[in-house]
Order: C-alpha cells, then sequence, then structure tokens
C-alpha cells in the first residue's frame, strides 16, 4: 500500500530442477528462422503458446534488451549461447516494466558475435499454456566524441519545439579554455555545441537522461571558438531528476552561442538534448513552471494554476514525464498558484516555480491555494528542502518539518542515495562540523511516536558538496515508527526497511563538514527533536555557514509596514541596515536593528515602517559584519495603500458557508461572490470593508460538490481579490 515500506522475503521452496530456474528447457523448439535486429533500433517477436525460442542474431560491442513489458501473465526470460549452450542471463520480475510488475527484461552486452537464443515463458517453467511477444531493443555502442571542445563544436539547430537529440561525452577530455563554470567544476570531460540565436533573443535548452544522469550545461558568447569566452548562463538541476535546464532570454538575435555539457563529478555518458526558440511574455522578469511525472505517463488532468492580481486562474498540465510553462511578471504583481487533484497517483507529481526555488511541491502535492507572492523578480535562496539550503545545526534542537516537498532539486539518485530507497520524501538538510575530534551519537525523536522517520550522513569533506557525493556513512531506511538514529551499541552502519531504526556511532574529524538528510517518510510534516550523544573528546561547532537569513517578509497594516526576517544561524553578525526604496533600484535607510553575534538557534527580528510609500515599497536589508563588511538581500515588495495582505478561503473543504481574512487599507463597501467552474455565481452578498483585518463571509448552504472561486469585488466592480474553495458532499 501507498505509504508503507516493503520489508523483501525470499522464500525458498523445492519444486523440483524446473520451477523458476534459469535453466528452463522444457521446450527447444525455434520460433522460425534467425532475426537481426535493427541496431539502433526496436523490433517485436510474435509468440507461440507453449513457451517461445528466439534465434537472435547479435554483435560484439551492442547492447540488448529482451522484454515481455505488458505481458498477461507472469513471464520469464532465459539467454543462451547458441553455439554452447551456455546460460548468459535471466530475469523472472523486473521494475523495468513497472513497480511490482510479473514481467520480465534483460539487458545483456554483447560479448560475442554470433547467434544468441533467447527463451521465453510463464513462470515457473512447467507452466507454457499461454505466449508473451518479446520485444528487442539494441543500442549500438556511441560514436566517438569528436567535440571535446569548442572549435569542433556540433551544430544544433533552434527549432520551434522540443525535438530530443541523443548525445555522448564518453573519451571526452577536459577543456582548459574556458576555465569551470559558475555552477560547477568540469572535472572527467566535456562536450561542445554552437547555436545561432533566433530572431526573439529568447529560446530553452532542455536535457533528459541517458547513462549520465547528472549533467550541468555552460552557455557562452565568444570572439571565437578560442578567445573572448563570457559565461552568459549554467545551470546544474534545474531540469528533470538532476539533469539542468535553461531559459535563456537577450539575446543577441543571429549571433553564435557555445554550450558546454559535462557530467557532475567527472561523470561521462549518453544524454539527450533539445534547443527551440520562444517569444518571451512581457514582464520585468520570467518564471518557470517546471511540471514532472515520475512514471512519465502524465498527470491524467492534475493542474496546476496561476492567477496574476486576481485574474482566473490558466492551468497547465502534462501528458509525458516533463514540461515547462514561462510566466511573465511585474514587479509588485500578486501571484496566486494553486493546485488540483485529479490523478489516482498523486505520488508520481511534482512541479517548482524558478528561478531559484520560487515554490516547490510534490511529490503528492498539495490540493488547493498553496502558494502567493508579491513579485519582486529577484531568484529565492535555496529552501532547507534542498542540499544548498541546508541548516546549520550543532546543539540538542527541535524542528518543525512541515515540508510538502522535496524541493527544487532532486539531490538523491541511486549513486549517492544509499540505503534510502525512497530517496527524498519530505525531507529537510543540515550542515554539521566537528570542533574536536571523537564520536558522535544522536537521537532522532517525532513529536508523534507512529511518524516513520530515516536518515542519512554523508562526509567528512572540507567544504559542503551539494549534493552529496557518493553513499553515506551512516543511513537508515528502517520501517518502523518512532525514535531513530547513532547509539553506540549498534554494529550496522546501515540498515534497510528491515532495520531496528538504529545503526552504528560515526568517528569524526575536528573541521570536517558532514551533510545530514532527515526524512519524514510519513509525511506529516510533524516536528521531530534532535539530542546528541558526544564522546571521546568529540564536540561540534556552531559556525559551519556565515549568515543564514530564512525569511524576509513585508506586510501592510492599516498605517504602516512591518518588516520581518529570521536568521538560522550567524556568524560576527553586528547589525542589519534597513532600506527603503520606491522603483527597486535606490534605497535609503529608514532603521537600524541589532544583530545576534554569533548564533546557532533561528532568531526572529521586526522594523515598522511607520512613514511608508503609497503605492508599491520596496524593502531589502543590509547586513554588516563586525569587520565593517556588509551584504545586501533580496529586496521584497509590498502594496500599501489597497488590499495588500489577502488570507486563503476557508475552511476548505466549506460546509454552509466560507470566509475569508482580508488586510484592507481603507473603509469601504464591497460585494461578496461565489462562481462555480462555468463562472456562473451561486451566491452573493454585500460586505464592508473596515482598516486593519477584517473578516468577509459568504452562505453557501445548498451548493453542489465541487470546486468553486470566492471573489472579492470594488464597488466600480473591479476585482480586489480572488481565492478557491471545495464543497464536498
Amino acid at each position: 500500500m501507498a505509504g508503507e515500506k516493503y520489508i523483501a522475503v525470499v522464500l525458498l521452496i523445492a519444486l523440483g530442477p524446473a520451477a523458476g530456474l534459469a535453466q528452463c528447457t522444457n521446450n527447444n523448439t525455434l520460433t522460425g528462422a534467425a532475426i537481426t535486429p535493427p541496431c539502433p533500433g526496436t523490433m517485436t517477436v510474435p509468440c507461440v503458446a507453449g513457451g517461445q525460442y528466439a534465434l537472435v542474431n547479435v554483435i560484439a560491442g551492442n547492447t540488448y534488451t529482451f522484454s515481455t513489458c505488458g505481458a498477461p501473465f507472469d513471464t520469464e526470460i532465459t539467454l543462451f549461447n547458441n553455439a554452447g549452450g551456455a546460460s548468459l542471463g535471466y530475469n523472472d520480475d523486473n521494475n523495468a516494466c513497472g513497480l511490482f510488475s510479473l514481467q520480465s527484461s534483460v539487458t545483456w552486452l554483447a560479448t560475442f558475435t554470433g547467434q544468441l537464443r533467447v527463451l521465453v515463458d510463464a513462470f515457473p517453467c512447467a507452466n507454457n499454456a499461454a505466449c508473451a511477444p518479446l520485444t528487442i531493443v539494441c543500442a549500438a555502442p556511441p560514436p566517438p566524441v569528436t567535440n571535446d571542445n569548442p572549435c569542433t563544436s556540433t551544430a544544433v539547430p533552434v527549432n520551434t519545439s522540443c525535438v530530443l537529440q541523443s548525445f555522448s561525452s564518453v573519451g571526452s577530455t577536459i577543456t582548459t579554455v574556458p576555465a569551470s563554470p559558475s555552477c560547477g567544476l568540469v572535472a572527467g570531460g566535456d562536450v561542445w555545441f554552437t547555436f545561432t540565436a533566433p530572431a526573439s533573443g529568447a529560446m530553452i535548452i532542455e536535457t533528459t537522461a541517458g547513462t549520465m544522469t547528472d549533467a550541468l550545461i555552460a552557455v557562452y558568447s565568444a570572439t571565437n571558438c578560442s578567445t573572448g569566452f563570457a559565461e552568459v548562463a549554467c545551470d546544474d538541476d534545474s531540469g528533470p531528476g538532476t539533469m539542468p535546464y535553461l531559459s535563456l532570454t537577450g539575446l543577441t538575435p543571429g549571433a553564435t552561442y557555445y554550450v558546454r555539457v559535462f557530467g557532475f563529478l567527472g561523470a561521462t555518458g549518453t544524454f539527450n538534448m533539445c534547443l527551440y526558440s520562444i517569444v518571451p511574455p512581457a514582464g520585468d522578469c520570467i518564471y518557470t513552471l517546471n511540471m514532472f511525472d515520475s512514471f512519465g505517463d502524465g498527470w491524467d488532468g492534475s493542474t496546476v494554476g496561476i492567477s496574476i492580481n486576481g485574474s482566473p486562474f490558466t492551468n497547465y498540465t502534462i501528458t509525458g514525464a516533463s514540461g515547462t510553462a514561462l510566466i511573465g511578471l511585474f514587479i509588485g504583481d500578486i501571484l496566486v498558484v494553486q493546485y488540483t487533484e485529479i490523478s489516482p497517483f498523486p505520488g508520481e507529481i511534482s512541479y517548482s516555480l524558478t528561478p531559484g526555488c520560487i515554490w516547490s511541491d510534490g511529490p503528492s502535492p498539495a490540493t488547493g491555494i498553496v502558494f502567493t507572492q508579491t513579485v519582486d523578480c529577484n531568484p529565492a535562496p535555496a529552501p532547507p528542502e534542498d542540499c544548498a539550503g541546508a541548516i546549520t545545526i550543532c546543539n540538542n534542537q527541535a524542528f518543525n518539518n512541515t515540508t510538502t516537498s522535496t524541493g527544487c532539486v532532486a539531490d538523491l539518485d541511486a549513486g549517492n542515495q544509499g540505503c534510502l530507497g525512497a530517496a527524498e520524501r519530505q525531507g529537510t538538510w543540515y550542515f554539521f562540523s566537528p570542533s574536536t575530534s571523537g564520536n558522535i551519537a544522536m537521537t532522532i525523536s517525532p513529536a508523534d511516536a507512529t511518524d516513520d522517520y530515516d536518515f542519512a550522513i554523508w562526509g567528512p569533506m572540507a567544504n559542503p558538496v551539494c549534493p552529496p557525493p557518493g553513499a553515506p556513512l551512516r543511513c537508515s531506511f528502517a520501517a518502523p515508527a518512532g525514535d531513530t538514529g547513532l547509539n553506540y551499541t549498534a554494529t550496522d552502519p546501515t540498515e534497510g526497511a528491515g532495520g531496528d531504526k538504529w545503526v552504528d556511532d560515526l568517528p569524526v574529524v575536528a573541521g570536517q563538514v558532514y551533510i545530514m538528510y532527515i526524512s519524514n517518510f510519513s509525511q506529516s510534516g510533524l516536528a521531530f527533536d534532535l539530542n546528541w550523544n558526544l564522546t571521546n573528546g568529540a564536540s561540534l561547532d556552531c559556525t559551519v555557514l556565515p549568515i543564514e537569513l530564512l525569511s524576509f517578509n513585508a506586510f501592510a497594516r492599516a498605517s504602516t509596514v512591518e518588516l520581518e526576517w529570521a536568521t538560522a544561524s550567524e556568524l560576527d553578525n553586528d547589525h542589519f541596515m534597513v532600506e527603503r526604496g520606491t522603483d527597486g533600484g535606490s534605497f535609503s535607510a529608514i532603521g537600524r536593528v541589532e544583530g545576534s553575534g554569533t548564533s546557532s538557534t533561528v532568531t526572529a527580528y521586526k522594523l515598522i515602517d511607520t512613514a511608508p510609500f503609497r503605492g508599491v515599497g520596496y524593502y531589502r536589508l543590509k547586513q554588516v559584519d563586525s569587520d565593517g563588511s556588509f551584504t545586501y538581500s533580496s529586496t521584497v515588495a509590498v502594496a500599501f495603500g489597497s488590499l495588500a495582505q489577502m488570507g486563503a478561503p476557508y475552511p476548505n473543504p466549506a460546509i454552509g458557508a466560507v470566509s475569508i481574512d482580508l488586510i484592507s487599507a481603507f473603509d469601504g463597501p464591497c460585494t461578496v461572490q461565489a462562481l462555480d467552474a462555468t463562472g456562473r455565481i451561486v451566491s452573493q452578498q454585500q460586505g464592508f470593508l473596515t482598516q486593519g483585518l477584517c473578516t468577509l463571509s459568504l452562505p453557501i448552504t445548498g451548493a453542489d460538490p465541487g470546486t468553486y472561486a470566492l471573489r472579492v469585488l470594488a464597488p466600480d466592480g473591479s476585482c480586489l481579490h480572488t481565492g478557491r474553495f471545495v464543497v464536498e458532499q
């Protein structure tokens, strides 16, 4: 069942030599003449009742995949060398055909040129009344790489839509000019491409994984293929999984640009890439809605809705593994995001808004209005659900793990997730560093004893590396609920679903950094306590990282604007200067708030602007260290003198009546309406706004089950606010 971990149990029963063994020889009749699969290519061999043999001509070096995916019964496949009769491969049940599938799939790298005998039958061997078609996919070895430097780049067309092409970096060498780009270190090798910028000056580069599952892309302008390189853009993990995705604007039409592709930590392999032009939407900035389906068959009608300044929602969905949409926004716009669940497989669905990680949700995204923002056009900082946004910890702390997502980056995959069979599941990332060497143990105690938490720890490393490279040092994916962690009695460094929740303590090295991921498998969003148990002189340094700004927000009140921010940790933080501007570019100081010096706990701050600008104002923080050095935060925008802060309708689902909380900067009448999916008004009444916080309510008795819009109108009929709610049976 969904949400439960399965513990694999192997039961061996003596059924005789033929039952489920690889040497099934109950039918030695060949099904027709020998066949030669196209390579690269796919072909299907018809089935013959009573079991089937196919004689396949193979070529050394090619990779062949034999599968029965879609068969109506439990199949098995056995591969034999037709010349000597030796068994070369066998499979009964392979998740390549789908999770918990009873069909089979075998992938084999041909070690000789000759004939392969392939047996397909039902499991066990004695049950061969039915038959299944055999699908053969052949992949030839990739050709030698020739585009491993800018002067031998491969020209790629810029199409009007994504037309994926397959490429390989196997055998490529390292390019030393230009140097490694801003988003990664080129190690094992890189390959190069060129394109001509389209007339719009805007385009998208998409990639999907092949044998290389974590790639990076950098785009350059250049004087020629050997000089004058200037980085235009660089990306690591904005695409599906840990593959890159770039949305480029402002390119010079007709100019030649260079694209550099390389693997994370020096990996090489095959990958797919497409380049296509777009007409960018108008706006001060462009957000990208990235939509993913882990099974690859689309969202079954589920949608992400985008509303700007109270406009009707524009809904987006996908029918395959991934898709994107570009959204043009102006500074000061009010953005509202809602998700509508229709698919019976919500665990396959996730989406995010970029640049940065403006918003991310899924798998199993929350339904309803999930996010609102006053747009400031600044890339969002990495959230703690992504490794790059990890929280520094050093002492016993209680954390509120209310995340509903895995962040905007898939930091874990088969190469580094270790025992975490679910990879990332509503988890949070942390950094810690010992100030003295020794041994550490720890206990993760959920607030609810029925909660199931998992964790993994990577390191040691001189500086944090995200995503963490390689398998974790300690890892627990145990199925039981309750406390988990490291202790001094366990002897196993890692455990799967059948473990007891405890693994061996960890010897740590002073000055080194360790990365920890704590995953809420139960997806409850409940808090947990983290308690350290240090021995042999070990202690933890609270200053792995400098200031970590968790949040910075501006809220319009009746006559003031409140600025609130919080830090996760601070290092030599002397004070904050709060600055205000009217155009997003020119700022002046309006107040000073003293910092906390050095701290490893969450610290909240507030300043009230008693004379805010009417209209849209902009605010930023200037954080000043004790030595006088300083850095700026991102800018936040707030609308003052109108409906500046708006809530979501509640209760949701609604019964009998629905309400909404608003913060108004003026007194006056308004109209509250509920509209069904066709736009028909099903309930309406007059309301009155007062300065400050006010609540509007609307009766919906008799409304049919379904999704409704709640709308608040000004006296002139203009829309002040919209929201969504559901009426259930």
